[in-house]
């Protein structure tokens, strides 16, 4: 093997590995999430107590509070987006990110999923997805 076939296959394994790793992350988490899903077979309605915007760069995150049998509980989840492209005349000239749960704001009522054994185990039920930024 010559030296230039050499350098090329050393770049591009360290272009490959941050894309496997990335690839990998995103994966665990949603199989994560989907098991979650399994096993809280509980269903709850709960209120959105409060929406935490810190920036572009931050997540936001969402406060809810739940009942379970007459128990007061919370959970904070950071609310997941979906992007869409805005276009102009069929050219994409930017991106509108909106929340993947729809128009929510405080007061707003929102699923919850938690485990019967433990309800202080929960999720927020449409907010599956992987970007949070």
């Amino acid at each position: 093997m010559n030296d230039g076939m050499m350098i090329f296959i050393i770049f591009g394994l360290l272009i490959m590995l941050p894309i496997i790793v990335t690839a990998a992350i995103l994966c665990v988490i949603k199989h994560r999430r989907s098991r979650k899903k399994k096993i809280y077979s509980g269903v709850t309605k709960g209120r959105v107590d409060e929406i935490k915007i810190k920036g572009l760069d931050y997540p936001n995150i969402m406060y809810v509070t739940y009942f379970v049998d007459g128990a007061e509980y919370h959970i904070k989840e950071t609310v997941k987006m979906k992007s869409e492209a805005i276009k102009i005349g069929g050219i994409p000239v930017g991106q509108r990110k909106s929340y993947q749960m729809g128009n929510i704001s405080v007061g707003d009522s929102v699923t919850i999923q938690y485990d019967p054994s433990n309800p202080a185990k929960a999720l927020i039920a449409e907010n599956d997805g992987t970007v949070n930024v």
